[in-house]
């Protein structure tokens, strides 16, 4: 119940910090982006690779609910602000710096939930290289995504830089 109530608090403060995001982005990529973020933090973690047994969540309601607010809310808007730094004009090598602190974030999040037990693993052990594949993924996704939605934007004479 209080790891519950510190996901939902803490996510609640990122949503409340998505108005620094408008420096940086309009307000309708910001919430196309969140939507998209959170599409993939959820999907491709739990709908697409449950089906192989490696992690999935246990059926009780409050793992159900901690990974909902977990990869629904919580790494999606840390993502939004990888991708605020992404735009911003800071030197290439501390935005990936910001990169592999967000990917250090979704993987050390599984391992901590799977040691809690809110996540479960049908497999023989748990191999985090896999999961650093899939959050790289996951960023780069966002990434182009990102880039090419404020391209259409442009081209449409909606998004003014």
């Amino acid at each position: 119940m209080i790891l519950i109530l510190l996901t939902a608090l803490f996510s609640l403060v990122l949503l409340h910090s998505l108005k620094g995001l408008l420096k940086r982005f309009r307000a309708i990529e910001v919430m196309i982006l969140s939507l998209f973020n959170s599409f993939l933090c959820q999907h491709i973690n739990f709908k697409i690779f449950s089906a192989y047994g490696r992690l999935s969540v246990k059926e009780e309601i409050i793992p159900r609910v901690v990974s909902y607010l977990h990869y629904g809310l919580l790494l999606p808007l840390l993502l939004m602000w990888v991708l605020y730094f992404f735009r911003s004009k800071i030197p290439t090598v501390f935005k990936l710096m910001i990169a592999m602190v967000w990917m250090g974030i979704d993987v050390g999040s599984k391992s901590f939930l799977l040691q809690i037990g809110i996540l479960k693993s049908e497999t023989a052990g748990w191999y985090p290289i896999v999961d650093v594949c899939i959050t790289a993924g996951i960023l780069l996704f966002s990434y182009i995504f990102m880039v090419r939605f404020a391209f259409i934007l442009k081209k449409e004479l909606v998004f003014v830089d």
